[in-house]
């Protein structure tokens, strides 16, 4: 559970990531050739003109390669295919980190493609809608996982990482604060209840060998009454 102070502390690690995530997509639209490895260069970049650093790293992983939810991601970022960005820096003034994952498309997304995206979105949306304290993760967990199924995805195969290979093959999401990943946690197996105070992600996705992944993710603060969205920043799959 936050005070005033730590939510504060977040706010302001979340804006960096906000200005890093932003400087990426521009690079990404605007150059012929853009690769994973200078986006990394420059999300760290960013970061550290705003007294941010990446201890555990970022991810900018395209095509198939976004197919692995953890993938950092390598070589050319190439067009009408998915590239998940996702950053989540620490303060090295504060110490607390912030978490933020957007997947975009530079052209034109397949149709499967926009499918899974407006499916995500939605899912999300529906998450984020039940937050407020004395619910249930496991509630929340059971809602996405609904939403997908109705929608005809399929969660199947072995994973290595994950428990699944395809499908949406992870929980939808976890505590921040000075870990980047902490409790409460929003899972399959959580017994966890939000506390007004929590700050979460959600960060719900799907994934599939044959097309790649999709993730969107928002930081959220549990209030007296609900949750307050601490992420500013656009949704949008096609980037023009």
């Amino acid at each position: 559970m936050m005070n005033e102070k730590d939510i504060a502390a977040i706010r302001q690690t979340q804006r960096a990531v906000e200005a890093a995530a932003h400087a990426v997509i521009i690079y990404i639209k605007n150059t012929a050739e853009p690769t994973a490895e200078a986006a990394h260069a420059l999300i760290d970049k960013i970061l550290a003109e705003h007294n941010c650093e990446s201890p555990e790293g970022h991810i900018v992983a395209a095509g198939t390669q976004s197919s692995e939810p953890h993938a950092v991601g390598s070589g050319t970022l190439e067009k009408d295919v998915p590239i998940i960005i996702d950053i989540y820096p620490r303060s090295k003034i504060t110490g607390y980190f912030a978490d933020m994952t957007r997947t975009i498309c530079v052209g034109t997304p397949s149709s499967e493609l926009q499918k899974m995206y407006d499916q995500v979105l939605l899912a999300q949306e529906l998450a984020i809608s039940m937050i407020k304290p004395g619910v249930r993760c496991l509630e929340i967990q059971q809602a996405v996982e609904d939403v997908f199924t109705k929608a005809g995805y399929i969660t199947s195969g072995k994973g290595t990482e994950f428990a699944f290979a395809e499908g949406f093959v992870h929980g939808v999401g976890h505590g921040v604060g000075k870990n980047v990943h902490e409790e409460p946690r929003i899972g399959r197996n959580s017994k966890d209840i939000l506390q007004e105070g929590d700050v979460i992600t959600i960060e719900p996705g799907l994934y599939y060998k044959h097309i790649g992944g999709v993730r969107l993710e928002d930081m959220v603060l549990v209030t007296s009454s609900g949750g307050e969205n601490l992420t500013h920043f656009a949704k949008h799959l096609k980037v023009t």
